[in-house]
């Protein structure tokens, strides 16, 4: 059975969740959650997306990123596969790291927002790891109360939904997370909890669902060759060549996965346009995916 398609929505907000493989450990000292966040920064500058909340928990992540021009898929897949194989070397382990494929979960404005925030900040309470958000050093709760905040994480646009004025801003968010009990915050974690690691699901109401749900991927099969091409300094004839070169090879694979992930193109219609066998195409895409990890 085939899995359902990434929807991607140009500057749309995505609850992100990334974890250990079979639940373990991705997170073992704390110089390991500062490589992670050197990573994050520099993935969000090269790809032009925005972190507007984050929860680094022992075996899992959460975000609330707001995407640019392009999905996910570039800024995820290079900052997990940096970090494995920077683990993997530092504490001397083999193996996968983290599950195969992330879970991205596109959030409706105004309102969900705002739940999706509360939600990725009292991850810790839930979990029972601290009595409240305040004890936890490694989520971006503290900046939102005006405590350091690192330059790659923009607070402003959701405290700009509680007040115009910054301190009033930090004064009602600090109210909205302690009255966490609420129907509209048990709505969005069951919606969460119900949702298996392979799933990438729309949070919000029915009727925003339904519409969102009808659109679909946003960019063509065209649109992705021509980044990818741009991004390997190739044309889309030389990928269509007979040549083996390693770097038309590497581009093609990287073109059928985002295709594949994203619900863009099947992994057919990508070797129908480049003239190339599926089994091969196949083959490139899983040694991609295990790069990755």
């Amino acid at each position: 059975m085939s899995r359902k398609c990434r929807l991607f929505v140009a500057d749309g907000f995505y609850h992100v969740v990334l974890r250990g493989n079979g639940r373990a450990d991705i997170f073992f000292t704390d110089d390991d959650r500062m490589r992670w966040q050197r990573l994050i920064h520099k993935g969000l500058e090269r790809y032009g997306h925005r972190l507007h909340a984050y929860c680094w928990m022992t075996n899992h992540v959460h975000m609330l990123v707001q995407v640019g021009d392009v999905p996910l898929s570039g800024f995820l897949g290079t900052v997990a596969s940096t970090y494995a194989r920077s683990i993997n070397k530092r504490h001397n382990r083999v193996g996968h790291l983290f599950e195969r494929r992330y879970r991205a979960s596109l959030v409706q404005q105004d309102a969900y927002l705002l739940e999706i925030v509360r939600y990725i900040h009292l991850n810790p309470v839930r979990a029972h790891i601290v009595g409240s958000p305040d004890d936890y050093p490694w989520s971006s709760h503290h900046a939102y109360l005006g405590g350091t905040s690192p330059p790659w994480l923009a607070t402003r646009i959701i405290l700009k939904c509680f007040a115009p004025s910054l301190h009033q801003a930090r004064a009602a968010y600090s109210r909205f997370v302690a009255d966490g009990d609420t129907q509209l915050l048990t709505d969005v974690s069951e919606q969460l909890d119900t949702l298996t690691p392979s799933d990438d699901q729309l949070i919000g109401d029915d009727n925003w669902k339904a519409q969102a749900d009808e659109a679909g991927p946003t960019r063509s099969l065209d649109e992705l060759v021509a980044e990818v091409c741009d991004r390997f300094n190739v044309t889309k004839a030389q990928l269509q060549s007979k040549s083996r070169k390693r770097l038309y090879s590497a581009a093609r694979a990287q073109i059928t996965l985002a295709a594949v992930d994203e619900g863009v193109a099947t992994m057919t219609e990508v070797a129908r346009l480049f003239g190339r066998a599926h089994s091969g195409l196949s083959r490139a895409v899983n040694r991609l995916r295990d790069h990755r990890q």
